[in-house]
């Protein structure tokens, strides 16, 4: 259907104030994205050149009800510091604020009982309130590309193909 094609390889769309680029199945937002919109933006974007330093001690937080992110973060040769997933989105709010500090919230947009973006929706709601703090990078992933593109909107810094997940540039890996 015309409603879940991905952007072509290579593409470029303008959502609202938010650019995107499309490479592959990899959508991701613009450093020129304006703070003016509803979602919560990052200060930095995770969409710059390759990992940060401490890429390798990462605390990630994965929202997926199907399939093992672990697994597939470590069939990529992904490193962090410590993982944890959560297979549905109840208490979500709560959940993120038990992790403690968060450096990647990893959402997948089909999840029970709230879906990816609403979870995202809140989170937005408890920033911009004070309540929480907003993690330093936040990952959408689904098979729809225009799920993707709606989470990357709302205020996610990338979004992906579920199976592309560990082809994040700002992941450490032992080897490219």
């Amino acid at each position: 259907s015309p409603h879940h094609r991905a952007l072509p390889f290579g593409a470029m769309a303008s959502l609202g104030s938010a650019s995107l680029h499309a490479v592959g199945g990899i959508l991701a937002r613009s450093a020129a994205v304006r703070r003016g919109t509803r979602a919560v933006r990052a200060s930095t974007y995770s969409t710059s050149v390759g990992p940060s330093a401490d890429a390798k001690d990462y605390r990630v937080l994965a929202f997926e009800d199907s399939y093992s992110i672990k697994d597939m973060l470590a069939d990529a040769k992904v490193r962090y510091g410590h993982f944890e997933q959560r297979w549905d989105s109840e208490a979500c709010i709560d959940a993120i604020t038990e992790f403690g500090r968060v450096d990647v919230l990893m959402l997948d947009f089909y999840l029970p009982p709230l879906t990816g973006l609403q979870v995202l929706m809140k989170l937005n709601e408890a920033v911009e309130a004070g309540v929480i703090e907003r993690p330093r990078h936040i990952l959408g992933m689904s098979s729809v590309g225009s799920c993707n593109s709606r989470l990357v909107q709302e205020g996610a810094d990338a979004g992906f193909v579920k199976w592309d997940v560990g082809m994040w540039e700002g992941w450490a890996r032992d080897e490219w």
